[in-house]
């Protein structure tokens, strides 16, 4: 697993391309960390240790917090999911076409104003876990998104130079 921390605030923009919505701005920017997954192949002779791995895929996810709460009710990232998110965005049951037909939005981490952008393609934002106010009476959002390889086998379509 590689985890990168991209400094903020970042202006956080999410919806169908070419011109995703925004969201607001983080606190503290954002942390992408990316997974490879590889599952065990087992065979009778070599008993239950794996014989092989075969690769399964990779993902992203994308953590940030703190964007506009006033901006997340307009928007509404998790609308696209068809009520499959409970009350007050409690875990409903998802289907795989449901899921599938909610990808394919975009997310935009501009930072630096505008000097540096992580483009992924094709996302879909978590339930939020924890809603956190702070001793400032700022109300903090959590929302993590994941990014699965677009059409060419990438996570993100760009990425900052300071990267590569």
């Amino acid at each position: 697993m590689s985890v990168f921390r991209v400094p903020g605030p970042c202006d956080i923009k999410y919806g169908t391309a070419p011109s995703p919505v925004s969201l607001g701005t983080s606190k503290t920017g954002a942390i992408i960390r990316t997974r490879t997954d590889w599952a065990p192949i087992t065979d009778d002779l070599h008993g239950t240790g794996p014989a092989d791995y075969i690769y399964t895929g990779r993902a992203a996810q994308v953590e940030v917090v703190g964007v506009d709460v006033a901006q997340l009710k307009t928007v509404n990232p998790w609308h696209d999911f068809g009520g499959l998110l409970g009350s007050g965005g409690a875990a409903g049951l998802a289907t795989i076409g449901a899921l599938a037909s909610a990808l394919g939005k975009q997310l935009s981490i501009v930072e630096r104003g505008a000097v540096y952008i992580w483009i992924a393609l094709v996302c879909v934002p978590l339930d939020p876990d924890i809603l956190g106010l702070g001793s400032t009476i700022d109300l903090q959002v959590p929302i993590t998104f994941l990014v699965v390889p677009d059409v060419n086998g990438k996570l993100f379509s760009t990425i900052p130079s300071y990267i590569i």
